[in-house]
């Protein structure tokens, strides 16, 4: 499977993925999420408690890394698994593209539909005046596990992925 298409299947069904980002006094802090990937540029988007700690993050220091991952593939029966790891700039969306990310959010999920519709937060709630926030991540740079490196050398590696291959096609 090519770059290309490892980083498409992996985007396209990775279900969660795990943002780093920097505290005020300069200590790390992960979150998982559960976002939506979107395309045509690369970025995802998910929603928060507006006073959760990687929520206050990205408000003061918009860097975020992060990785997904998959660990049941057959397509790589050596080691079971591929992921990935980027870097981006994350920001809260304004309450005009709120309303945008809110349909992309519940329209989009290629996972349990009955579950989304049955837990579907207000988009009121995701607003100005609401607990939580949408956000958004603009991934800048991408790297796949590096696969053939592990199974030959046990070398554990990343594969630079230009972002030119991450349009849906």
């Amino acid at each position: 499977m090519s770059l290309k298409q490892r980083s498409l299947a992996l985007l396209h069904t990775a279900r969660f993925v795990t943002f780093a980002t920097q505290c005020n006094d300069h200590s790390p802090w992960a979150s998982t999420v559960e976002p939506r990937i979107l395309l045509n540029p690369l970025r995802f988007i998910w929603f928060s408690c507006h006073q959760s700690q990687h929520s206050q993050n990205i408000r003061q220091n918009p860097q975020v890394s992060g990785s997904l991952f998959r660990y049941d593939l057959i397509e790589y029966p050596e080691i079971g698994l591929d992921g990935a790891q980027f870097i981006g700039h994350a920001r809260e969306l304004s309450d005009e593209e709120c309303i945008s990310a809110y349909s992309h959010f519940y329209q989009l999920t290629p996972f349990d539909d009955t579950q989304h519709l049955t837990d579907m937060i207000p988009l009121e709630q995701l607003q100005k005046n609401g607990h939580s926030r949408f956000y958004q991540v603009d991934i800048e740079q991408f790297w796949l596990v590096d696969i053939e490196s592990w199974v030959t050398h046990k070398e554990n590696r990343r594969v630079s992925v230009p972002l030119s291959y991450l349009n849906d096609e």
